[in-house]
């Protein structure tokens, strides 16, 4: 179940409530800054690519919808998410450089993912301690 919170906490690039706080704060001084100066450079925001952004809101959504599709059965569940996994290797490993450079997806595509989360409750719970189920999620880059 850590790895499940790994995922989040990379896919999301700080996606926690004190990330969420620090970035309510750091949207509103830049809203400010905008005002003051509007032709500020959109790499000084160290937001992900839109490109990025809609390639990992799709990974995420596919890996919500096989847990929340195979909440019933936990080895189907295991070998979906291999086979997700597997498929977005080099995905996972540029999340995983971009969180490690500071970068962040933007709030409506955190918000997104906060809300899509929801969807796999159930399935975790059933199949959280599932040994193959966490054999898979360990692939996780940390």
């Amino acid at each position: 179940m850590k790895r499940v919170c790994l995922l989040f906490l990379m896919i999301t690039l700080a996606g926690s409530a004190s990330a969420r706080a620090a970035d309510k704060s750091a949207d509103d001084k830049a809203a400010q800054e905008k005002k003051a100066a509007p032709a500020k450079d959109a790499k000084d925001d160290n937001f992900v690519s839109p490109a990025d952004v809609d390639r990992w809101v799709a990974f995420f959504d596919k890996f919500v919808g096989t847990i929340d599709a195979d909440q019933d059965d936990c080895d189907k569940m295991a070998k979906d998410l291999d086979a997700h996994l597997d498929a977005n290797q080099a995905l996972l490993m540029k999340a995983k450089a971009a969180s490690a450079a500071g970068k962040k997806l933007p709030p409506s595509a955190r918000q997104h993912m906060m809300a899509t989360m929801q969807k796999m409750g159930p399935g975790v719970q059933k199949c959280g301690s599932n040994e193959k189920v966490g054999a898979v999620l360990r692939k996780i880059p940390r």
